[in-house]
Protein backbone atom coordinates (compact mmCIF):
# COMPACT_ATOMS: atom_id res chain seq x y z
CA UNK A 1 0.00 0.00 0.00
CA UNK A 2 2.92 2.66 0.93
CA UNK A 3 4.82 1.46 -2.35
CA UNK A 4 1.60 2.05 -4.65
CA UNK A 5 1.11 5.68 -3.00
CA UNK A 6 4.66 6.45 -3.76
CA UNK A 7 4.02 5.48 -7.08
CA UNK A 8 1.13 7.62 -7.38
CA UNK A 9 2.84 10.65 -5.74
CA UNK A 10 5.86 10.45 -8.43
CA UNK A 11 3.54 9.56 -11.48
CA UNK A 12 0.95 12.54 -10.27
CA UNK A 13 4.04 14.92 -10.36
CA UNK A 14 4.73 13.60 -13.81
CA UNK A 15 1.41 14.60 -14.85
CA UNK A 16 2.37 17.89 -13.86
CA UNK A 17 5.22 18.65 -16.02
CA UNK A 18 3.47 20.27 -18.78
CA UNK A 19 4.09 24.31 -18.54
CA UNK A 20 0.94 26.58 -19.78
CA UNK A 21 3.46 28.82 -20.47
CA UNK A 22 5.29 26.81 -22.63
CA UNK A 23 2.35 25.40 -24.37
CA UNK A 24 1.07 28.97 -24.63
CA UNK A 25 4.17 29.79 -26.58
CA UNK A 26 4.27 26.97 -28.51
CA UNK A 27 1.05 27.50 -29.75
CA UNK A 28 0.83 30.94 -30.10
CA UNK A 29 -1.72 31.25 -27.61
CA UNK A 30 -2.24 35.02 -26.47
CA UNK A 31 -3.19 36.47 -23.67
CA UNK A 32 -6.50 38.46 -23.58
CA UNK A 33 -6.15 42.06 -24.20
CA UNK A 34 -7.70 42.79 -20.58
CA UNK A 35 -4.79 40.82 -19.11
CA UNK A 36 -2.48 42.45 -16.73
CA UNK A 37 0.08 44.57 -18.25
CA UNK A 38 2.91 42.35 -18.23
CA UNK A 39 1.01 39.56 -19.90
CA UNK A 40 0.40 42.09 -22.49
CA UNK A 41 3.96 42.73 -23.46
CA UNK A 42 4.43 38.73 -23.29
CA UNK A 43 1.98 38.91 -25.96
CA UNK A 44 3.55 41.43 -28.38
CA UNK A 45 6.93 39.28 -28.04
CA UNK A 46 5.02 35.84 -28.98
CA UNK A 47 3.28 37.22 -31.64
CA UNK A 48 7.20 38.68 -33.12
CA UNK A 49 8.26 35.26 -33.50
CA UNK A 50 8.31 32.89 -36.03
CA UNK A 51 7.39 29.12 -35.28
CA UNK A 52 10.77 28.11 -34.70
CA UNK A 53 11.54 30.43 -32.56
CA UNK A 54 8.12 30.00 -30.47
CA UNK A 55 9.18 26.22 -30.70
CA UNK A 56 12.25 27.16 -29.12
CA UNK A 57 11.35 29.82 -26.12
CA UNK A 58 8.81 26.61 -25.30
CA UNK A 59 11.44 24.37 -25.20
CA UNK A 60 13.60 26.62 -22.91
CA UNK A 61 10.10 27.34 -20.62
CA UNK A 62 9.15 23.93 -20.28
CA UNK A 63 13.11 22.99 -19.21
CA UNK A 64 12.94 26.16 -17.16
CA UNK A 65 9.47 24.10 -15.30
CA UNK A 66 11.16 20.61 -15.07
CA UNK A 67 14.50 22.00 -13.82
CA UNK A 68 12.42 23.86 -10.96
CA UNK A 69 10.57 20.64 -10.40
CA UNK A 70 13.59 18.73 -10.16
CA UNK A 71 14.93 20.79 -7.59
CA UNK A 72 12.26 20.59 -5.29
CA UNK A 73 12.48 16.81 -5.68
CA UNK A 74 16.27 17.16 -5.17
CA UNK A 75 15.63 19.02 -1.72
CA UNK A 76 12.80 16.97 -0.24
CA UNK A 77 15.10 14.13 -0.81
CA UNK A 78 18.06 15.69 0.54
CA UNK A 79 15.48 16.34 3.89
CA UNK A 80 14.28 12.76 3.85
CA UNK A 81 17.98 11.18 3.81
CA UNK A 82 19.65 14.13 6.45
CA UNK A 83 16.77 15.11 8.79
CA UNK A 84 14.12 12.30 8.53
CA UNK A 85 11.68 14.52 6.59
CA UNK A 86 8.40 12.20 5.75
CA UNK A 87 6.13 12.64 3.43
CA UNK A 88 2.53 11.10 4.67
CA UNK A 89 -0.63 10.58 2.33
CA UNK A 90 -3.76 9.65 4.52
CA UNK A 91 -1.82 7.84 7.60
CA UNK A 92 0.39 6.16 5.63
CA UNK A 93 4.21 7.16 5.34
CA UNK A 94 5.90 7.07 2.05
CA UNK A 95 8.52 4.69 1.47
CA UNK A 96 12.12 6.42 1.28
CA UNK A 97 13.40 5.43 -2.00
CA UNK A 98 12.03 2.44 -2.22
CA UNK A 99 14.17 1.40 -5.15
CA UNK A 100 17.40 2.31 -4.24
CA UNK A 101 17.18 5.80 -6.20
CA UNK A 102 16.15 9.19 -4.87
CA UNK A 103 13.13 10.91 -5.55
CA UNK A 104 13.83 12.86 -7.91
CA UNK A 105 15.70 10.02 -9.96
CA UNK A 106 12.14 7.88 -9.91
CA UNK A 107 10.38 11.60 -11.22
CA UNK A 108 13.10 11.68 -14.45
CA UNK A 109 12.68 8.30 -15.23
CA UNK A 110 9.18 8.22 -15.10
CA UNK A 111 9.10 11.14 -17.46
CA UNK A 112 10.97 9.53 -19.57
CA UNK A 113 8.37 6.85 -19.44
CA UNK A 114 10.54 4.11 -18.00
CA UNK A 115 8.48 1.19 -16.08
CA UNK A 116 8.91 0.78 -12.06
CA UNK A 117 11.58 -1.61 -11.57
CA UNK A 118 9.09 -3.87 -10.20
CA UNK A 119 6.71 -3.49 -12.66
CA UNK A 120 9.37 -4.63 -15.34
Amino acid sequence: MALDLYKKFIDDLVEQCDCIYARRVREKLLWPNTAAADLVRQNKVIESLNEENRKIVSEILQNARNSGMHDVLVYLSEQMELSGLRIVIDGIELPVEPFDTSMFYDWIARCNNDTWPDEK
